[in-house]
């Protein structure tokens, strides 16, 4: 059957569904509210002997003032650079966590690998989406287990650690006690902007060697870092999780699946050739020229059909309407298919047209409507009754939207009922099928694979554009059908006629002495999309005094001449275009969103591993 280009409906849907992959792929930025405080940020950690630090913090965020947030919001950064060559990760797991604050929802959200390349972290969300913290304060106990912190230098082990982010709001009192294998053996504090030193309130080791430190009134932006040396040979894993530069790892997996791209591409077109090979090659009949058909009282075996075979020319055109000659050639119907149909109408008597500055058709004779296909576009522009001399305008959007369309059907039956095609076409009837129909899909799978795969579609361009080009040119070929071996030789004789009107010169034209060879021949040149030469050559006619200089009696203009009726028919046809569109919607309608930004967000870590950032949400 026939496929329309896309209608407004579907481009509506299209944009919904490209708003909706878009809002859903764009990453959430976290913000914390200005006015958010810790008021206490307590951590507890044990160093294990295989490497894990074990981690509680203790927090009383204070809200700001009719805030509306749901909880608390921590990130704790699991990927960062570590010079040129290599990141560092850090493992975080067994997370939980429990408040003693009364009526705080717990409800834990934890969503890993957040951020992109050399910088990610895991973002940990407490509370309810459907409730508010009513309170000025809540507290949170937060639990969970890191690796990757501790560091070896000659002599002693060591944790170097930030326990908190320059992107947390400002924190009153801070305190940390950290207890590792064989006692803490010294320590170091600094509370500073990153990359800067700074004194912290308290730095000690107590009596059970383990590490005490306190600050205070740590403004947003800055970071508290500590130190904690160790006894060397206690602790396994005991270095830092090193691996390779994510950049340089995207890279060079870039230029592997960029390889794989490329030749994976050009497996491509072989694969649709190899499609189109079967199921595009029309059939003839064995031992039978082009054109031709066995007589009516034997058949002939039908084969697969040379397409280098030459077709010879045609003198003359076939016996079939023009709008079932365009199927056949084009495997749709077009407009201008509909418009020789209504020139065609004209010759025959049953019309006059009218084309100088106004477009219009007037009602002369339905009787004298020549073919099938002819008559059913008549009734559809003047309905049974309608009196000789009622005239048509056209160009107004959605005048001859039916009367197109209906043409189009007629056309395909007829060749369905004459076994025509062994494959039915998938043309269209409208006029923007190269853009609409076949670039449409594939605009929206590309804004949908940048959506999703984002970088990585740059290395997966040559297999997509190796896709989307061998699939128009399937789906082109496709849209013409397979024919029989009836509906090739029907082709074979409108190929034959368009070479001839394609060759033809004037002076070798044979016709009757009084036939109007220019009117007779007209549709099919508008058919075959040669207006212009057929014009020109009939032009010459007119200069060596063999046809007729006047109007033809199916023209009915106030101007007339045979120079620029080529401009005069072009004109004409674009008037039936516009007739054809759909009239333009009466109602706009617009998409939009909306939405929360989340506050919190990822940290950037001091001299020490881990870090991160906090606040509600």
């Amino acid at each position: 059957m026939t496929a329309r280009a896309p209608s407004r409906w579907l481009v509506a849907l299209a944009a919904v569904m490209l708003t909706g992959w878009m809002a859903l792929c764009a990453p959430t930025v976290a913000r914390a509210a200005s006015d958010d405080v810790f008021d206490r940020f307590e951590v507890v950690a044990n160093v294990t002997t295989d490497g894990y630090v074990e981690v509680t913090e203790t927090i009383e965020l204070r809200f700001g003032s009719t805030s509306g947030r749901h909880g608390l919001e921590r990130t704790l950064i699991t990927r960062e650079p570590d010079g040129d060559q290599h990141d560092v990760v850090f493992k975080v797991d067994n997370i939980d966590v429990s408040s003693p604050t009364p009526g705080v929802s717990t409800a834990l959200d934890i969503a890993a690998d957040q951020g992109s390349g050399r910088n990610t972290y895991t973002r940990i969300r407490v509370g309810s989406a459907d409730r508010t913290v009513s309170t000025p304060t809540a507290t949170y106990v937060l639990t969970y287990r890191v690796q990757g912190l501790l560091r070896s230098s000659p002599g002693y082990d060591e944790l170097y650690w930030d326990l908190t982010g320059s992107s947390m709001p400002a924190i009153t009192a801070a305190k940390a006690s950290i207890t590792v294998p064989g006692g803490v053996q010294a320590v170091t504090c600094s509370v500073a902007t990153p990359g800067n030193q700074g004194p912290c309130a308290s730095s000690t080791v107590d009596g059970n060697k383990v590490a005490q430190f306190s600050a205070s009134s740590i403004p947003a932006g800055e970071l508290l870092t500590v130190s904690a040396k160790i006894l060397p040979g206690l602790i396994t894993n005991n270095t830092p999780i090193q691996v390779e530069n994510a950049d340089t790892a995207s890279a060079r997996d870039g230029v592997i699946a960029l390889a794989g791209s490329t030749a994976v591409a050009g497996v491509v077109p072989l694969l649709g050739w190899l499609y189109l090979r079967r199921r595009t090659k029309d059939f003839r009949y064995a031992g039978m020229p082009p054109g031709t058909f066995p007589p009516a009282d034997r058949t002939a075996e039908e084969v697969p059909s040379d397409p280098r075979m030459e077709i010879p020319v045609s003198f003359a055109p076939p016996q079939i309407p023009v709008a079932d000659a365009g199927l056949l050639v084009d495997g749709d119907t077009q407009v201008r298919d509909t418009t020789a149909t209504l020139v065609g109408l004209a010759v025959a008597g049953a019309i006059q047209l009218r084309s100088d500055g106004q477009q219009q058709v007037r009602l002369i004779d339905p009787e004298r409507a020549p073919d099938p296909v002819s008559q059913r576009l008549l009734v559809s522009l003047f309905p049974e009754g309608t009196p000789a001399g009622t005239e048509v305008d056209f160009g107004n959007p959605g005048t001859l939207t039916a009367a197109h369309e209906m043409v189009g059907t007629l056309v395909l039956e007829r060749a369905r009922s004459a076994g025509v095609f062994l494959r039915e076409p998938g043309g269209s009837t409208g006029i923007s099928f190269g853009i609409g129909g076949m670039f449409f899909p594939a605009v929206m799978a590309a804004v949908i694979g940048f959506s999703f795969l984002g970088a990585v579609m740059w290395f997966l361009l040559p297999l997509v554009i190796a896709a989307v080009v061998t699939w128009t040119v399937v789906r082109r070929k496709l849209s013409r059908g397979q024919r029989t071996a009836y509906g090739r030789a029907l082709t074979d004789q409108v190929e034959g006629f368009r070479t001839y009107l394609a060759t033809a010169e004037a002076e070798q034209l044979q016709f009757e002495e009084g036939e109007d060879i220019f009117s007779r021949y007209l549709p099919w040149a508008i058919m075959f999309d040669l207006t212009e030469r057929w014009t020109r050559v009939c032009e010459r006619l007119v200069a060596l005094g063999r046809l007729p200089e006047a109007a033809p009696t199916w023209y009915y203009g106030n101007y007339w001449s045979m120079n620029s009726f080529g401009s005069q028919i072009n004109d004409f046809s674009s008037s039936v275009a516009g007739s054809v569109a759909a009239p333009p919607s009466t109602s706009d309608s617009g998409f939009g969103s909306s939405g929360s930004s989340f506050s919190g967000g990822g940290g950037f870590s001091g001299g020490g591993g881990g870090g991160g950032g906090g606040g509600s949400w």
